[in-house]
């Protein structure tokens, strides 16, 4: 089985590693970003946050065209 010397592949087996050692601060660390407001883009690729923010100018648009005709 060939090793993946991929950098997203080293980050995510050094994470894995972190939460097995270190269990008490992944809920800290849950907490502080569910708390920032800000999707958890780690991982993501460039069309994937594109996507995202499409999703939130998409639904901006469909709000301000609901309140400038029937609000």
């Amino acid at each position: 089985m060939p090793k993946n010397n991929k950098s997203e592949d080293q980050r995510d087996r050094l994470q894995l590693k972190d939460q097995k050692e270190h269990a008490g601060s992944n809920v800290n660390d849950s907490a502080n970003r569910a708390q920032s407001g800000m999707p958890d883009t780690r991982g993501m690729g460039w069309k994937d946050i594109g996507g995202v923010i499409s999703l939130l100018v998409i639904l901006l648009i469909a709000y301000t065209f609901y309140q400038v005709f029937f609000g």
